[in-house]
């Protein structure tokens, strides 16, 4: 599997993962779908903060780099330049998405 191909298939298991999570699992809604990329937008943020956290300093200044040019850079190569660097990748997303869920659940208390 190509990389970008990997990428891509990231964001349909977070988008999907999102979508179990939460009992949304008719995406054929278009008020649900939106809610899910929203959702996954938020739970992405999140995982760039925590990533970002954890990188060395001059991988925090690679990363600072391509955030600053970022129109200008391929997205995909921020996700693949994290994946390289942190060992625990994968914990982070599945950390951002039970974070997600918690807040979204105190909220509605």
């Amino acid at each position: 599997m190509t990389e970008e191909k990997q990428i891509e298939q990231d964001v349909t298991t977070i988008q999907e993962t999102i979508a179990k999570e939460f009992g949304f699992e008719d995406l054929e809604d278009e008020s649900q779908q939106k809610l899910v990329e929203q959702m996954t937008e938020s739970v992405i943020k999140r995982i760039l903060v925590e990533a970002y956290a954890k990188l060395s300093e001059s991988d925090r200044e690679t990363f600072e780099d391509m955030m600053e040019n970022i129109e200008n850079i391929d997205p995909n190569s921020v996700d693949e330049f994290l994946q390289e660097k942190l060992t625990d990748y994968n914990a982070i997303v599945a950390k951002a998405i039970e974070d997600l869920k918690k807040h979204i659940l105190e909220a509605n208390k």
